[in-house]
């Protein structure tokens, strides 16, 4: 659902003339096909996904998926800036329990992002 989400976003970004129910089109036009093979694979590695060998490491194929998904969409300071302060307040707080450290990451970054776009308003306000 991340890949249906990213893709939305880019497309919302690329019209945004879009009324609402353009939007909910689009994004169920992407989301209706993904959906049922999303719950397919998750069935197939529930069943599967022990019997695949360690050495493969595959456990790096999903960071590697968010990074892609990610990468075009860094196009400001802030938004760079506030990629930069969630990885790496996820680092920090890994050793939450129930992968709180992600949550605070995503609060974190959102926080970052923000002051920064104000930051970069206001010094861009002030040159003019």
């Amino acid at each position: 659902m991340d890949q249906s989400y990213a893709c939305a976003i880019t497309a919302f970004e690329q019209n945004p003339g879009w009324s609402i129910a353009q939007r909910l089109a689009y994004f169920f036009g992407v989301v209706t096909p993904i959906c049922p093979l999303w719950y397919l694979f998750t069935f197939v590695g529930a069943l599967v996904g022990t019997s695949i060998p360690q050495g493969l490491a595959l456990d790096f194929a999903l960071p590697i998926t968010f990074l892609a998904m990610i990468g075009p969409m860094l196009r400001t300071p802030a938004h760079v800036l506030a990629a930069l302060v969630s990885v790496v307040t996820a680092l920090c707080f890994a050793f939450l329990p129930y992968n709180l450290g992600l949550l605070v990451a995503g609060v974190a970054g959102m926080m970052t992002g923000a002051q920064a776009e104000l930051w970069l308003e206001r010094r861009k306000a002030a040159r003019q």
